[in-house]
């Protein structure tokens, strides 16, 4: 088997992974590596490397029959996505740290311009991991941000369900710089209870085969 460059390696990694998390392909998609070698401009080895890293990181998962697929987003999944996220969040929120608040602040970009699916999910994944990062558990952050990563295709569809997410988002953003501290944790948990009572449209947006009738 022929070995691949560092190089190369990181950069086919890099692609497919923004592939994914941009929703190129639609939940249980099988890949085909040949056709994405011809599109990255290598051969099959990095897209199998990155593929394997991709599978530990559980935004791909081993087909039944051989290769790499897309996990599947259906109702099931993606509750207990949004569920996890918003708990992992709210543990990261520790009231009992004085310092904890100050920390957020200091930590929370100004938002940008939020006009497009796209950009509202790249400044709600920065904004929960900002949030995240004031954890003095590393590990409590790393599974916010990868947990996140795999919501990344429901975001893209939540403005297609639900009304205001750009100004829900800048809500929570005001309140970890201005806001009271309970202030702040009561809405981490109505942006995710939002998204649980609305999950299977949401799924449905997203693509998933268990809800064909619901497809937009």
């Amino acid at each position: 088997m022929m070995l691949s460059s560092p190089a190369t390696s990181s950069r086919v990694y890099a692609l497919l992974k923004d592939d994914i998390l941009r929703g190129r392909f639609a939940p249980r998609t099988t890949l085909i590596e040949r056709s994405l070698a011809d599109d990255y401009g290598t051969s099959v080895t990095p897209i199998r490397n990155a593929a394997s890293q991709l599978v530990g990181e559980r935004l791909l998962s081993l087909h039944a029959g051989g290769g790499y697929e897309i996990p599947n987003v259906g109702v099931a999944e993606l509750r207990d996505l949004y569920f996890w996220h918003g708990q992992l969040v709210r543990s990261a929120l520790n009231p009992k740290r004085i310092d904890a608040k100050s920390a957020v602040q200091m930590a929370i970009d100004p938002l940008p311009e939020l006009t497009t699916p796209a950009s509202l999910a790249a400044a709600t994944a920065r904004l929960f991991s900002a949030i995240a990062a004031v954890s003095p558990s590393g590990e409590l952050a790393c599974a916010v941000a990868s947990a996140g990563e795999r919501l990344s295709v429901a975001r893209l569809r939540e403005p297609a369900v639900l009304n205001g997410v750009a100004d829900e988002l800048r809500a929570v953003q005001a309140l970890t710089v201005e806001g009271r501290w309970p202030d702040l944790v009561r809405s981490i948990w109505a942006y995710h209870r939002r998204r649980l009572r609305r999950v299977i449209e949401i799924a449905a947006a997203v693509g998933s085969p268990h809800c064909d009738d619901l497809s937009y």
